[in-house]
């Protein structure tokens, strides 16, 4: 149980540096006048970022080598996906807060991946839809909710 507990402490983080993030886009943002222009500049960094670790971890070739046999949508799907995040949370983060940009994030995407889980899409394993995961959605939808209205 504590190793499962474990496994989940990083993700926490990322969690916390979504927020971050929002925060560090946005303001990004005012500074430079558009909110496109600072998400293309958290990519540009992240692509350095992310070549730096690939190259020097070895993985760039087997990588590219068997790239040839992943169908496009694979390969345009998560950026164009990232893409619209960091430009909606930039945009959002003036005008709904930290908080209540988060939890909006973060009620779709429990709903998104309910949704996923429940029909297996995408080669994900089947979890059913349950009552109590229902309630726990509408749970934080309404939890967003007051983080935006109160």
């Amino acid at each position: 149980m504590l190793s499962k507990l474990l496994l989940g402490l990083p993700v926490l983080l990322v969690g916390a540096g979504v927020a971050l993030q929002s925060i560090v886009n946005s303001g990004l943002a005012q500074r430079i006048g558009s909110p496109v222009a600072a998400s293309m500049v958290s990519f540009w960094v992240g692509t350095i970022a992310l070549t730096t670790a690939s190259v020097a971890m070895g993985v760039v070739g087997p990588a590219i080598a068997s790239a040839r046999d992943v169908a496009f949508g694979w390969w345009i799907g998560g950026g164009l996906l990232g893409a619209a995040f960091i430009v909606v949370v930039t945009l959002s983060v003036p005008k709904l807060g930290v908080a209540a940009t988060i939890a909006f994030v973060i009620a779709g995407q429990l709903l998104c991946a309910a949704l996923l889980d429940h029909f297996g899409a995408l080669g994900v394993p089947v979890q059913p839809l349950s009552l109590l995961r229902m309630v726990g959605i509408v749970t934080l939808f309404v939890g967003a909710l007051l983080v935006r209205l109160f």
